[in-house]
Protein backbone atom coordinates (compact mmCIF):
# COMPACT_ATOMS: atom_id res chain seq x y z
CA UNK A 1 0.00 0.00 0.00
CA UNK A 2 1.49 3.35 -1.03
CA UNK A 3 2.60 6.00 1.21
CA UNK A 4 0.88 9.73 1.89
CA UNK A 5 4.75 11.65 1.50
CA UNK A 6 5.11 14.85 2.16
CA UNK A 7 7.76 16.60 0.01
CA UNK A 8 9.71 19.79 1.21
CA UNK A 9 11.54 21.73 -1.48
CA UNK A 10 12.34 24.99 -3.68
CA UNK A 11 10.16 23.21 -6.74
CA UNK A 12 9.08 25.57 -9.37
CA UNK A 13 6.32 25.51 -11.91
CA UNK A 14 5.52 28.27 -14.21
CA UNK A 15 2.62 30.14 -12.17
CA UNK A 16 5.15 30.70 -9.04
CA UNK A 17 7.75 31.67 -11.56
CA UNK A 18 5.14 34.14 -13.38
CA UNK A 19 4.56 35.67 -9.69
CA UNK A 20 7.32 35.57 -7.88
CA UNK A 21 9.65 36.75 -10.90
CA UNK A 22 12.12 33.52 -10.00
CA UNK A 23 13.43 32.33 -13.27
CA UNK A 24 17.07 34.37 -12.88
CA UNK A 25 17.71 32.57 -9.63
CA UNK A 26 16.10 29.12 -10.06
CA UNK A 27 19.06 26.39 -9.72
CA UNK A 28 18.56 24.00 -12.45
CA UNK A 29 19.86 20.71 -11.59
CA UNK A 30 18.05 21.38 -8.19
CA UNK A 31 14.69 21.51 -10.42
CA UNK A 32 16.07 18.68 -11.77
CA UNK A 33 16.05 16.97 -8.68
CA UNK A 34 13.24 17.68 -6.93
CA UNK A 35 11.01 16.61 -9.88
CA UNK A 36 12.85 13.54 -10.38
CA UNK A 37 12.22 12.96 -6.73
CA UNK A 38 8.48 13.37 -7.01
CA UNK A 39 8.53 11.30 -10.07
CA UNK A 40 9.83 8.43 -8.34
CA UNK A 41 8.15 8.93 -4.90
CA UNK A 42 4.83 8.90 -7.49
CA UNK A 43 6.17 6.13 -9.80
CA UNK A 44 6.39 3.77 -6.95
CA UNK A 45 2.77 4.27 -6.43
CA UNK A 46 3.14 6.95 -3.44
CA UNK A 47 0.75 10.06 -2.71
CA UNK A 48 2.95 13.15 -2.92
CA UNK A 49 1.94 16.44 -1.65
CA UNK A 50 4.77 18.77 -2.74
CA UNK A 51 5.10 22.06 -0.16
CA UNK A 52 7.43 24.63 -1.83
CA UNK A 53 8.91 27.92 -0.87
CA UNK A 54 9.25 29.00 -4.29
CA UNK A 55 12.46 30.75 -3.06
CA UNK A 56 13.15 33.87 -4.55
CA UNK A 57 16.66 35.97 -3.94
CA UNK A 58 14.34 39.37 -4.57
CA UNK A 59 16.10 42.09 -1.74
CA UNK A 60 12.43 43.93 -2.99
CA UNK A 61 10.52 44.02 0.36
CA UNK A 62 7.60 42.83 -1.67
CA UNK A 63 4.98 39.89 0.13
CA UNK A 64 4.37 37.31 -2.18
CA UNK A 65 1.05 35.17 -1.14
CA UNK A 66 1.51 31.49 -1.43
CA UNK A 67 -1.19 29.07 -3.50
CA UNK A 68 -1.85 25.83 -4.64
CA UNK A 69 -0.72 25.18 -8.10
CA UNK A 70 -3.36 25.18 -11.07
CA UNK A 71 -0.55 23.29 -12.82
CA UNK A 72 -0.45 20.39 -10.58
CA UNK A 73 -2.67 20.56 -7.62
CA UNK A 74 -0.89 18.45 -5.45
CA UNK A 75 1.57 21.64 -5.29
CA UNK A 76 1.42 24.44 -2.67
CA UNK A 77 3.34 27.38 -2.31
CA UNK A 78 4.81 29.38 0.65
CA UNK A 79 4.07 32.76 1.39
CA UNK A 80 7.58 34.66 1.21
CA UNK A 81 8.98 37.88 1.73
CA UNK A 82 11.30 39.45 -0.59
CA UNK A 83 14.18 39.86 2.05
CA UNK A 84 17.15 38.41 3.50
CA UNK A 85 16.36 36.24 6.31
CA UNK A 86 13.05 37.71 7.03
CA UNK A 87 11.90 35.10 3.72
CA UNK A 88 13.56 32.35 5.75
CA UNK A 89 11.17 32.98 8.89
CA UNK A 90 7.92 33.61 6.70
CA UNK A 91 8.20 30.17 4.58
CA UNK A 92 8.59 28.52 8.07
CA UNK A 93 5.93 30.19 9.52
CA UNK A 94 3.84 29.79 6.63
CA UNK A 95 4.62 25.56 6.38
CA UNK A 96 3.92 25.04 9.57
CA UNK A 97 0.48 26.56 9.22
CA UNK A 98 -0.07 24.79 6.39
CA UNK A 99 0.54 21.45 8.30
CA UNK A 100 -1.57 22.29 11.22
CA UNK A 101 -4.52 22.30 8.33
CA UNK A 102 -3.40 19.24 6.10
CA UNK A 103 -3.24 17.22 9.53
CA UNK A 104 -6.08 18.03 10.55
CA UNK A 105 -8.11 15.58 7.31
CA UNK A 106 -4.68 13.69 6.41
CA UNK A 107 -2.13 11.51 7.89
CA UNK A 108 1.37 11.60 6.23
CA UNK A 109 3.48 9.10 6.67
CA UNK A 110 6.52 10.85 5.83
CA UNK A 111 8.19 13.93 5.52
CA UNK A 112 11.12 14.32 2.39
CA UNK A 113 12.86 17.48 2.65
CA UNK A 114 15.43 19.07 0.82
CA UNK A 115 19.01 19.35 2.19
CA UNK A 116 19.85 21.11 5.55
CA UNK A 117 17.98 24.46 4.43
CA UNK A 118 17.27 26.84 6.98
CA UNK A 119 13.44 26.86 5.40
CA UNK A 120 13.24 22.93 5.47
CA UNK A 121 15.20 21.27 8.22
CA UNK A 122 13.74 23.13 10.99
CA UNK A 123 10.11 22.40 9.94
CA UNK A 124 10.46 18.67 9.22
CA UNK A 125 12.14 18.77 12.46
CA UNK A 126 9.16 20.66 14.51
CA UNK A 127 6.80 18.18 12.61
CA UNK A 128 8.06 14.94 13.39
CA UNK A 129 8.07 16.14 17.41
CA UNK A 130 4.51 17.61 17.08
CA UNK A 131 2.97 15.03 14.86
CA UNK A 132 5.18 12.05 15.12
CA UNK A 133 5.59 12.32 11.43
CA UNK A 134 8.77 10.29 10.21
CA UNK A 135 10.97 12.67 8.31
CA UNK A 136 13.71 11.65 5.53
CA UNK A 137 16.44 14.12 4.51
CA UNK A 138 17.67 14.54 0.67
CA UNK A 139 20.88 15.17 1.20
CA UNK A 140 22.68 16.93 -1.44
CA UNK A 141 25.81 19.06 -1.88
CA UNK A 142 26.83 19.06 1.64
CA UNK A 143 26.59 22.61 2.46
CA UNK A 144 29.18 22.98 5.27
CA UNK A 145 31.78 22.03 2.41
CA UNK A 146 31.00 24.52 -0.14
CA UNK A 147 33.75 26.83 -0.56
CA UNK A 148 31.00 29.44 -1.39
CA UNK A 149 29.31 29.26 1.86
CA UNK A 150 30.93 31.02 4.38
CA UNK A 151 30.91 33.10 7.34
CA UNK A 152 27.36 33.48 9.75
CA UNK A 153 25.45 30.79 6.82
CA UNK A 154 27.72 28.24 7.46
CA UNK A 155 28.05 28.51 11.25
CA UNK A 156 24.09 28.19 10.40
CA UNK A 157 24.30 24.78 8.39
CA UNK A 158 26.77 23.18 10.73
CA UNK A 159 24.53 23.90 13.46
CA UNK A 160 21.54 22.64 11.78
CA UNK A 161 23.60 19.44 10.83
CA UNK A 162 24.17 18.56 14.18
CA UNK A 163 20.57 19.25 15.46
CA UNK A 164 18.91 17.15 12.36
CA UNK A 165 21.07 13.99 11.89
CA UNK A 166 19.89 12.66 15.11
CA UNK A 167 16.62 13.02 14.20
CA UNK A 168 16.43 11.26 10.93
CA UNK A 169 14.81 8.25 10.10
CA UNK A 170 16.03 7.92 6.66
CA UNK A 171 18.01 9.80 4.13
CA UNK A 172 18.29 10.13 -0.07
CA UNK A 173 22.28 10.47 -0.56
CA UNK A 174 23.53 11.90 -3.45
CA UNK A 175 26.73 10.51 -3.23
CA UNK A 176 27.72 6.70 -1.07
CA UNK A 177 30.20 9.24 0.92
CA UNK A 178 28.21 11.16 2.73
CA UNK A 179 27.65 9.62 6.04
CA UNK A 180 24.17 9.31 8.07
CA UNK A 181 23.65 7.84 11.19
CA UNK A 182 20.37 6.05 9.51
CA UNK A 183 18.98 3.48 7.02
CA UNK A 184 19.79 5.21 3.18
CA UNK A 185 19.54 5.29 0.01
CA UNK A 186 21.72 6.72 -3.05
CA UNK A 187 19.75 8.83 -5.86
CA UNK A 188 22.61 10.25 -8.07
CA UNK A 189 21.02 11.73 -10.85
CA UNK A 190 17.63 10.75 -12.61
CA UNK A 191 17.52 8.48 -15.38
CA UNK A 192 14.24 8.39 -17.17
CA UNK A 193 15.10 6.97 -20.41
CA UNK A 194 17.96 6.10 -23.37
CA UNK A 195 18.02 8.14 -26.27
CA UNK A 196 20.69 6.71 -28.43
CA UNK A 197 22.95 9.53 -30.52
CA UNK A 198 22.27 10.75 -33.50
CA UNK A 199 25.84 11.44 -35.18
CA UNK A 200 28.93 10.10 -34.95
CA UNK A 201 32.75 11.03 -35.40
CA UNK A 202 33.09 8.88 -38.79
CA UNK A 203 30.55 11.89 -39.99
CA UNK A 204 31.63 15.06 -38.44
CA UNK A 205 33.47 16.86 -36.10
CA UNK A 206 32.86 15.13 -32.70
CA UNK A 207 31.57 17.79 -30.06
CA UNK A 208 32.66 18.08 -26.82
CA UNK A 209 30.03 19.59 -23.96
CA UNK A 210 30.83 21.80 -20.79
CA UNK A 211 27.84 22.58 -19.09
CA UNK A 212 28.52 24.00 -15.35
CA UNK A 213 29.50 27.20 -13.06
CA UNK A 214 31.99 28.64 -14.37
CA UNK A 215 34.08 28.88 -11.02
CA UNK A 216 37.79 26.86 -9.44
CA UNK A 217 35.48 23.89 -7.67
CA UNK A 218 33.98 23.03 -10.89
CA UNK A 219 37.44 22.85 -12.71
CA UNK A 220 36.45 24.80 -15.75
CA UNK A 221 40.18 26.00 -15.11
CA UNK A 222 41.39 22.37 -15.51
CA UNK A 223 40.09 21.97 -18.62
CA UNK A 224 41.20 25.45 -20.30
CA UNK A 225 44.76 24.09 -19.43
CA UNK A 226 43.85 20.67 -20.96
CA UNK A 227 43.67 22.18 -24.41
CA UNK A 228 47.34 22.30 -24.42
CA UNK A 229 47.88 18.53 -24.56
CA UNK A 230 45.92 17.76 -26.43
CA UNK A 231 45.56 18.10 -30.55
CA UNK A 232 42.45 15.88 -31.33
CA UNK A 233 39.94 18.30 -33.95
CA UNK A 234 36.77 18.78 -31.60
CA UNK A 235 34.40 21.18 -31.06
CA UNK A 236 34.27 22.48 -27.38
CA UNK A 237 30.81 23.98 -26.09
CA UNK A 238 31.32 25.48 -22.95
CA UNK A 239 27.92 26.81 -21.37
CA UNK A 240 27.51 28.79 -18.06
CA UNK A 241 28.30 31.60 -15.66
CA UNK A 242 30.85 32.00 -12.38
CA UNK A 243 33.59 34.13 -11.15
CA UNK A 244 35.90 32.71 -13.77
CA UNK A 245 33.73 33.36 -16.56
CA UNK A 246 37.05 36.09 -17.72
CA UNK A 247 38.99 33.48 -17.79
CA UNK A 248 36.92 31.46 -20.62
CA UNK A 249 36.62 34.39 -22.64
CA UNK A 250 40.15 35.08 -22.64
CA UNK A 251 40.80 31.61 -24.51
CA UNK A 252 42.36 31.88 -27.42
CA UNK A 253 41.65 27.80 -28.27
CA UNK A 254 39.95 27.96 -31.92
CA UNK A 255 38.63 24.49 -30.68
CA UNK A 256 36.60 26.78 -27.77
CA UNK A 257 32.20 27.72 -28.63
CA UNK A 258 31.61 29.56 -25.32
CA UNK A 259 27.71 30.07 -25.33
CA UNK A 260 27.20 31.76 -21.95
CA UNK A 261 24.50 31.35 -19.75
CA UNK A 262 21.59 29.24 -21.54
CA UNK A 263 17.92 27.98 -20.70
CA UNK A 264 17.18 24.85 -19.65
CA UNK A 265 15.32 24.51 -23.72
CA UNK A 266 18.72 26.05 -24.99
CA UNK A 267 20.75 23.53 -22.84
CA UNK A 268 18.57 20.12 -23.70
CA UNK A 269 19.18 21.14 -27.61
CA UNK A 270 23.26 21.29 -27.17
CA UNK A 271 23.17 18.06 -24.87
CA UNK A 272 21.30 16.31 -27.65
CA UNK A 273 24.07 17.50 -30.23
CA UNK A 274 27.14 16.42 -27.68
CA UNK A 275 28.79 13.20 -28.55
CA UNK A 276 31.26 13.64 -25.47
CA UNK A 277 30.14 15.12 -21.93
CA UNK A 278 33.09 16.76 -18.94
CA UNK A 279 32.66 16.80 -15.45
CA UNK A 280 35.54 18.33 -14.51
CA UNK A 281 34.89 18.74 -10.85
CA UNK A 282 37.32 18.78 -8.51
CA UNK A 283 38.08 15.55 -6.77
CA UNK A 284 40.85 17.05 -4.15
CA UNK A 285 38.43 19.88 -2.90
CA UNK A 286 36.73 19.06 0.23
CA UNK A 287 33.49 19.54 -1.76
CA UNK A 288 34.19 17.11 -3.78
CA UNK A 289 33.40 14.43 -1.42
CA UNK A 290 29.82 15.31 -0.73
CA UNK A 291 28.80 16.09 -4.21
CA UNK A 292 28.01 13.76 -7.00
CA UNK A 293 27.28 16.24 -10.62
CA UNK A 294 23.72 15.04 -11.23
CA UNK A 295 24.35 15.52 -14.67
CA UNK A 296 26.15 12.91 -14.96
CA UNK A 297 22.91 10.92 -14.44
CA UNK A 298 21.74 13.12 -17.31
CA UNK A 299 24.20 12.63 -19.88
CA UNK A 300 24.20 9.02 -19.49
CA UNK A 301 20.57 8.69 -19.91
CA UNK A 302 20.95 10.59 -22.96
CA UNK A 303 23.17 8.25 -24.50
CA UNK A 304 26.17 9.94 -24.26
CA UNK A 305 29.82 8.92 -23.71
CA UNK A 306 30.87 10.77 -20.46
CA UNK A 307 34.69 12.02 -19.23
CA UNK A 308 34.87 12.76 -15.79
CA UNK A 309 37.16 13.47 -12.44
CA UNK A 310 37.02 10.85 -9.89
CA UNK A 311 34.90 13.28 -7.56
CA UNK A 312 32.80 11.94 -4.89
CA UNK A 313 32.17 7.80 -5.78
CA UNK A 314 32.10 8.33 -9.89
CA UNK A 315 34.79 5.49 -10.26
CA UNK A 316 32.33 3.38 -8.60
CA UNK A 317 29.41 4.59 -9.78
CA UNK A 318 30.44 4.47 -13.50
CA UNK A 319 34.13 3.92 -14.16
CA UNK A 320 32.84 0.76 -16.43
CA UNK A 321 31.55 2.59 -19.00
CA UNK A 322 33.15 6.15 -18.72
CA UNK A 323 36.82 7.97 -19.01
CA UNK A 324 37.50 8.86 -15.24
CA UNK A 325 41.02 10.35 -14.32
CA UNK A 326 42.06 10.15 -10.91
CA UNK A 327 43.86 13.67 -10.27
CA UNK A 328 42.99 16.73 -11.08
CA UNK A 329 45.70 16.95 -13.73
CA UNK A 330 45.46 18.44 -16.96
CA UNK A 331 47.33 16.32 -18.85
CA UNK A 332 45.43 13.22 -17.42
CA UNK A 333 42.06 15.32 -18.39
CA UNK A 334 43.33 15.23 -21.93
CA UNK A 335 44.42 11.68 -22.13
CA UNK A 336 40.57 10.76 -21.14
CA UNK A 337 39.38 13.10 -23.65
CA UNK A 338 41.46 11.52 -26.47
CA UNK A 339 40.62 7.86 -25.51
CA UNK A 340 37.18 9.13 -25.60
CA UNK A 341 37.24 10.37 -29.00
CA UNK A 342 39.41 7.40 -30.16
CA UNK A 343 36.29 5.38 -28.83
CA UNK A 344 34.31 6.59 -30.45
CA UNK A 345 35.66 6.89 -34.17
CA UNK A 346 35.83 2.96 -33.80
CA UNK A 347 32.59 1.67 -34.42
CA UNK A 348 32.87 -1.51 -32.73
CA UNK A 349 34.27 -0.02 -29.39
CA UNK A 350 31.48 2.53 -29.86
CA UNK A 351 29.23 0.32 -29.47
CA UNK A 352 30.50 -1.62 -26.66
CA UNK A 353 30.28 1.20 -24.69
CA UNK A 354 26.51 1.86 -26.16
CA UNK A 355 25.39 -1.27 -24.67
CA UNK A 356 26.95 -0.77 -21.42
CA UNK A 357 25.20 2.42 -21.26
CA UNK A 358 21.93 1.01 -21.44
CA UNK A 359 22.07 -1.33 -19.28
CA UNK A 360 23.37 1.28 -16.58
CA UNK A 361 19.97 3.16 -17.77
CA UNK A 362 18.12 0.31 -17.37
CA UNK A 363 19.52 -0.97 -13.75
CA UNK A 364 18.86 2.85 -12.64
CA UNK A 365 15.62 3.52 -14.17
CA UNK A 366 12.59 5.51 -12.23
CA UNK A 367 10.84 2.37 -11.58
CA UNK A 368 13.58 0.22 -10.27
CA UNK A 369 15.00 3.28 -8.14
CA UNK A 370 11.05 3.55 -6.99
CA UNK A 371 11.02 0.07 -5.70
CA UNK A 372 14.18 0.74 -3.60
CA UNK A 373 12.90 4.12 -1.93
CA UNK A 374 9.47 2.31 -1.14
CA UNK A 375 11.97 -0.28 0.74
CA UNK A 376 13.57 2.83 2.87
CA UNK A 377 9.75 3.85 3.85
CA UNK A 378 8.81 0.78 4.87
CA UNK A 379 12.18 0.27 6.95
CA UNK A 380 13.64 -2.72 4.95
CA UNK A 381 16.63 -1.03 4.21
CA UNK A 382 19.60 -1.26 6.32
CA UNK A 383 21.37 1.40 7.41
Amino acid sequence: MGKNILYIANYYLDDVIEQRNSAPYISQAGQNKSTYMIEMFRTGGNEVTVWSNAWTKSTSGKFYRGFQSKMDPQVYYADILGFPFLNVWTCKRSCKKFLRTMCKTKKFDAIVFYNMRLENAPVALWAKKKYGIPIYLQYEDGLTKDANVKGLKRYLYSRMEKRTLPELDGAFLVTSMLKVPCPSLVVRGAIRKQTAPERTCEKKTPVLLFASTLDRQRGIEVLLEALKFTSEDFSLVITGRGDLESKVLGCKDQRVDFRGYLDFEEYKSLLKNADICINAQLSDAEFGNVSFPSKIYEYLSNGKMVVSSDVADAKTAIGDFSFIYETDSPKELARCVDEAISALKDPKTQLEYQKKIEQFVEDNSIKKMAQKANLLFDGKMMK
